[in-house]
């Protein structure tokens, strides 16, 4: 997420602890800055802790345990401060929990650890409306502020109640009519969208829209391409040994011969090699086919399927999906 939503809850929390206050900057800060507290795991990410280690992004930190941890310690701080101690602490949890449980709902990234310490499983959502952030830099563009403005129209309400503002009937059916604009995936709604802001977007020969809203996570990969056919580009993916997977889990990582991350194929042959050199290196090059680099590199442990593109590298409907272990794990249907 781009914050703006748990920005929206902090503000809404706010409500709660300003009874009778002169000022009510220090309450709106206070909390929304714990409604983005979990994301302090992003130091640790930008330092080189892998993305799904347990300490990684949307790791511990998104957990509810830890929120419950916060919340008990934002509760017994609030005697300092001469404020209720139960209900504080009521709502801090509940804050520090709102973060985990909304990031389950975007539409990329990897899911929330939930339930660290006792699993280490990421979470997703059934419905994910919201669109995934870039980290770092990268949110600082056209897109990152598109996505930004996405979330504001997501949660204006809250923002509006953090501030106390009246909302008449007519300003809930606009937002709701925006809301439907930007989030649903119904015919009617991709046909006013698509001539408002028109694409150039070029699907796989035996793509169909039917087809691909009935793919589900847990899926074989071998389905997807029967129902889809042959994508337009796919990409695979190797973890190169056990000592990358201890580090992804947490562990040291362990000394490791350098290996060929994986590489894009189009029309069946490779095009791009992710590591070029050390690809060389194990026989796999441009212009190879599929069967070959499984026959060097063998399965993949992760690959991605794309169904669409741009052929003026303008806007399109994004339609990708991606799988571990020959198993949907995620599915990507959004205009990028």
């Amino acid at each position: 997420m781009a914050s703006v939503g748990h920005v929206a809850v902090g503000l809404t929390a706010s409500r709660s602890d300003d009874e009778g206050r002169a000022s009510r900057w220090p309450s709106l800060l206070f909390w929304s800055a714990l409604s983005l507290f979990p994301d302090i795991d992003v130091v640790g990410f930008m330092r080189g802790v892998p993305y799904s280690a347990p300490w990684g992004h949307r790791g511990a930190t998104h957990s509810l345990v830890f929120a419950l941890a916060g919340g008990v310690l934002v509760g017994f701080g609030a005697r300092w401060f001469r404020r209720p101690v139960l209900p504080t602490m009521v709502i801090a949890t509940l804050v520090l929990a709102s973060h985990g449980l909304l990031d389950t709902m975007t539409d990329g990234g990897l899911g929330a650890a939930l339930l660290w310490p006792f699993s280490l499983t990421r979470f997703f959502a059934p419905w994910r409306p919201i669109p995934v952030a870039p980290i770092g830099p990268d949110f600082f563009t056209t897109d990152g502020a598109r996505i930004a403005l996405t979330e504001v129209a997501l949660f204006l309400p809250l923002w509006l109640l953090g501030f106390r503002f009246r909302v008449r009937p007519v300003a809930i059916a606009v937002w709701l009519t925006a809301v439907w604009l930007l989030v649903s995936e119904d015919p009617v709604r991709e046909r006013i969208v698509g001539f408002v802001y028109p694409d150039d977007t070029r699907f796989a020969a035996g793509y169909s829209e039917d087809a691909f809203r009935a793919i589900v996570v847990g899926e074989a990969e071998d389905a997807v391409r029967g129902r889809l056919g042959e994508p337009l580009f796919e990409s695979v993916y190797y973890l190169p040994g056990d000592g990358f997977r201890s580090a992804m889990e947490g562990g040291p990582p362990a000394s490791l011969p350098p290996a060929c991350f994986g590489a894009g194929l189009k029309s069946g042959v490779v095009h791009d090699a992710h590591d070029p050199d050390i690809c060389r290196s194990r026989g796999v090059v441009e212009g190879l086919s599929k069967a070959e680099v499984l026959r060097l590199l063998g399965k993949p442990t992760e690959s991605c399927l794309e169904y669409s593109e741009s052929p003026s590298r303008g806007r399109f409907r994004l339609r990708m999906v991606c799988f571990v272990s020959g198993k949907v794990e995620e599915v990507f249907r959004r205009r990028t």
